[in-house]
């Protein structure tokens, strides 16, 4: 089928249905059986509740006029989300700011609880062993994810360990090319699908970096390439170029990392902060 086909996602496959093999069928059929759980679905997930392979995913996606599965889930959400659910899922048009403000108060709790249960304290505890056994952090990210590493990298830097940040990808080749086994990279990618964030935590795990990652997919590619792995909970759709809930539930995991190296490095931590109180001070009237 022609990339230009103005057809939605769920047309496509019923006109291709019939011209597939196999193992391409499954796939079809799950999708067009369970449209609504694919667009919350890695490419991993979508292969193991179809029974197949990712490269079969991939060649469907692309028997189907897409370039990637990424991209098939867009056009599938374009058929089975309205225009509201865009915005944000449970809000409707005729909500005022008083309704809409509760909703989206009681949403963000729900996922800070569900990532609370999600997260085993163990896991969270192995991160910070980690961090307080690394030389240095690189903190990365890109788009959204890249403003959860700034903060990261502005709260790390208290600790007295030495931090970096980035959220260009050649950036990140760069310094991951320069890291070594005390190094510890920290990564953030809400969809854990980020090509170009994982070539450049590959070329840190060779040199044997440790890598720590937050997602709110625990079966995506950067889960694949981490040694631990952190979930942030987002009760929102994957196809959203921002990720509204699982972007305060990733801040709260670095919250926890922090202050758990912090309580372990407390008199560096504490020195660090009088240090900077005294220098953003001169900043202030």
């Amino acid at each position: 089928m022609p990339r230009q086909s103005s057809k939605g996602c769920l047309d496509r496959i019923r006109e291709t249905y019939s011209s597939l093999n196999g193992a391409e069928k499954k796939v079809a059929k799950y999708i067009l059986d369970n449209p609504k759980d694919i667009i919350h679905f890695s490419i991993t997930e979508l292969a193991e509740h179809s029974g197949v392979s990712e490269a079969t995913v991939f060649r469907l996606c692309n028997r189907l006029g897409y370039k990637g599965y990424q991209e098939l889930k867009i056009n599938l959400a374009g058929d089975i989300v309205g225009p509201m659910e865009n915005i944000y899922e449970e809000i409707s048009e005729d909500d005022d700011m008083y309704i809409i403000m509760h909703k989206i108060l009681k949403s963000n709790v729900n996922s800070i609880e569900s990532t609370m249960k999600i997260n085993k304290s163990e896991t969270i505890d192995e991160a910070v062993n980690l961090i307080l056994n690394a030389k240095q952090l690189l903190f990365f990210g890109m788009g959204g994810s890249g403003a959860i590493a700034e903060d990261a990298y502005h709260k790390f830097i208290r600790t007295g360990i030495r931090c970096a940040v980035n959220t260009d990808s050649h950036y990140q080749a760069m310094l991951a090319s320069m890291a070594g086994e005390k190094d510890i990279i920290i990564a953030f990618s809400n969809s854990g699908s980020n090509k170009e964030l994982i070539e450049s935590i590959e070329i840190g795990r060779k040199n044997g970096a440790k890598i720590i990652s937050v997602t709110s997919n625990a079966k995506s590619p950067l889960t694949k390439v981490s040694d631990v792995v952190l979930v942030c909970f987002g009760n929102e759709s994957m196809f959203r170029s921002e990720a509204m809930e699982s972007r305060i539930t990733s801040l709260i995991l670095v919250d926890c990392m922090y202050i758990g190296v912090a309580l372990k490095r407390k008199e560096e931590t504490l020195t660090n902060l009088k240090k900077i109180r005294q220098g953003i001070a001169v900043k202030r009237f």
